[in-house]
Formats: C-alpha cells, structure tokens, sequence
C-alpha cells in the first residue's frame, strides 16, 4: 500500500526585495518570520512564476504567499505593500 499524500505546506509573509534573477525565476527576499512553516526572518531566494517576477523590483517591500513543494518553497503571490 503506498502511503498517503501529505498536503503542501503555506505560509504567508512579508519582506523586502534584494534580487530579481529573471532567467533563474527567482527573486531574493529579506523576509521576516513566517510561522505556518516555522522560519525564523532571513534572506533567500525563491522560485517564482515569470508573470510574478514582472510585478516586482528590487527594493520593494512586499507581501508575498508561497508553498512549500518537495523541501522547496515557491512563490504563489507577491505584491507591493
């Protein structure tokens, strides 16, 4: 018997941008805690969508949503605050 699916992990936070690396789909966040996952504030980049990238530059605070996919967090929503 294969065991069962776990759902995905969410978290919500917010943060400033660092860094946009469009050919990677990725932006750098400075981010504060996020408790749904259990991070501590740091800085890191997360994958994000083409069409997410483009609503954003660097220096922006933000508020952003993300999900947690095999061990790697993903970028749903991201906007400006």
């Amino acid at each position: 018997m294969a065991p069962a699916a776990t759902a995905d992990k969410t978290g919500h936070g917010t943060g400033v941008v660092t860094a946009i690396d469009a050919a990677a789909g990725t932006v750098t966040l400075d981010h504060g805690p996020i408790p749904n996952i259990g991070w501590p504030a740091m800085t890191m980049a997360f994958k994000t969508p083409p069409a997410l990238l483009a609503t954003v530059k660097t220096g922006d605070r933000v508020r952003f949503d993300l999900v947690m996919k095999d061990g790697a967090a993903e970028i749903t929503a991201i906007s400006p605050e």
